[in-house]
C-alpha cells in the first residue's frame, strides 16, 4: 500500500519484516506498489528487499510502515548520476580545448567517470542517512 503526503514530499509504504539480527538490522520485504503510479520511488512491479537499522527488535512477519523522503532521494540521485556526468563533460571539454585530439578526449572522459565513481564510493561510506525510515 502506498500513500503520498505531498506537503512533506514523503511517501508512506507498508513492508513486512523478513528477519531481524542482534544489532536490530531489519530486513524488510516491500510488496509491489501501485502499478499506475508515475512518481519516482523505490516501488516497482516486483517486491524489494531492503535492510534498515531499527531502534527496537521486530519479529519476522511483523508489518511496518516506512516513510520515504523524496527530496533526499532526489538529492542522492543528482549526486550519484549528475556529478559523474558533469565531471566527465567538464574534463572532455577541457581536454578537447587544450589538445584537440579525439582519442585523448575519449580516454580522459572514461577515466574521469572511473575517478568520480571512486570518489562517490568514498563519499557514500560516510553518508549514514537513509531516505527510508521506519515510521514508529
Amino acid at each position: 500500500m502506498l500513500n503520498n503526503s505531498s506537503q512533506n514530499c514523503q511517501k508512506i509504504i507498508v513492508a513486512t519484516v523478513a528477519s531481524c539480527d542482534d544489532k536490530n538490522n531489519v530486513t524488510l520485504i516491500i510488496d509491489a506498489g501501485c502499478e499506475s503510479c508515475t512518481s519516482s520511488c523505490i516501488m516497482s512491479a516486483a517486491s524489494k528487499k531492503i535492510t534498515l537499522h531499527a531502534n527496537k527488535k521486530y519479529n519476522p512477519g511483523d508489518t511496518l510502515s516506512l516513510i520515504i523522503d523524496e527530496k533526499y532521494m532526489l538529492k542522492l540521485s543528482l549526486l550519484l548520476y549528475g556529478l559523474p556526468l558533469f565531471i566527465m563533460f567538464a574534463v572532455s571539454i577541457l581536454i578537447d580545448i587544450l589538445c584537440h585530439k579525439d582519442t585523448l578526449t575519449a580516454v580522459s572522459a572514461f577515466l574521469s567517470l572511473i575517478i568520480s565513481w571512486a570518489i562517490l564510493k568514498q563519499i557514500s561510506k560516510k553518508i549514514n542517512k537513509s531516505p527510508v525510515k521506519i515510521l514508529e
